[in-house]
């Protein structure tokens, strides 16, 4: 039986309606480690039967809105209701933008006065790229998404790739392990921050491409099915999960 399995609490792009924000759950050994928290975080926890009470702890890729804008709630929540501060993971020079320019402006004061994020997360920094959750070992990785943007995939144990917002990746399209991957995948015709469909396609040789489900696509995802599940690996489809070993 696997120990390990990531769940796929959302799986939509930034403009979606009918998926959530793309959010990972990583469980293992009855610990929760949520990957991304995007303001519908409450809303794909509630269908899976959580609340942030269950999780453990968050891991942040980056500061965009459908990433980071659920620690506001996650923070308030985890203080104020649940009277603890919840771990928060993420590569160092994320930080910065994530107070100062995210959450700083809605954070920043309370009843309580004048606050920093340590006030409300058990703020823990990657250091050398590598950390461990509940005896899973995760290496991070920088991503091609928005020019000057920290942003960073990770890596589960050697197994599974999980790209975050990025464009195609040259070591990715170079690597010849068995590992597999969840790739960024807009579907529109072009998109200067995201990997298109067609660049996924033409980026990737298929031993690539065979590994990999896309993930964090727009509300036509029906219509371009098809040609995903011919092209690539399938869809990494909201509610569904990888599990290993």
């Amino acid at each position: 039986m696997s120990t390990r399995r990531l769940r796929f609490l959302g799986t939509g792009d930034s403009e979606s309606m009918r998926f959530w924000n793309t959010n990972l759950l990583l469980e293992s050994e009855g610990r929760r480690l949520l990957i991304d928290c995007g303001y519908t975080v409450k809303y794909a926890l509630r269908d899976v039967g959580l609340t942030l009470a269950d999780i453990d702890a968050i891991m942040i890729t980056h500061v965009h809105a459908d990433h980071a804008f659920g620690l506001e709630r996650a923070g308030y929540e985890t203080r104020y209701t649940l009277g603890r501060r919840i771990p928060l993971i993420l590569e160092p020079d994320i930080l910065p933008a994530l107070w100062e320019h995210t959450l700083k402006g809605s954070m920043g004061l309370s009843s309580d006065g004048e606050n920093r994020l340590e006030d409300f997360f058990d703020v823990q920094p990657v250091v050398g790229h590598c950390f461990e959750f509940a005896g899973c070992a995760l290496r991070t990785f920088p991503t091609e998404h928005t020019p000057g943007m920290a942003t960073y995939g990770l890596i589960f144990d050697d197994d599974v790739i999980f790209t975050a917002d990025s464009k195609p990746l040259d070591w990715l399209a170079a690597d010849r392990s068995a590992r597999r991957i969840l790739h960024d995948c807009s579907l529109q015709s072009w998109n200067p921050v995201h990997a298109t469909l067609g660049e996924l396609i033409e980026a990737y040789p298929r031993t690539v491409r065979e590994r990999l489900l896309a993930i964090h696509y727009g509300d036509t995802l029906e219509a371009h099915r098809g040609l995903i599940e011919r092209e690539l690996g399938g869809v990494a489809d909201q509610g569904g999960e990888i599990a290993w070993g």
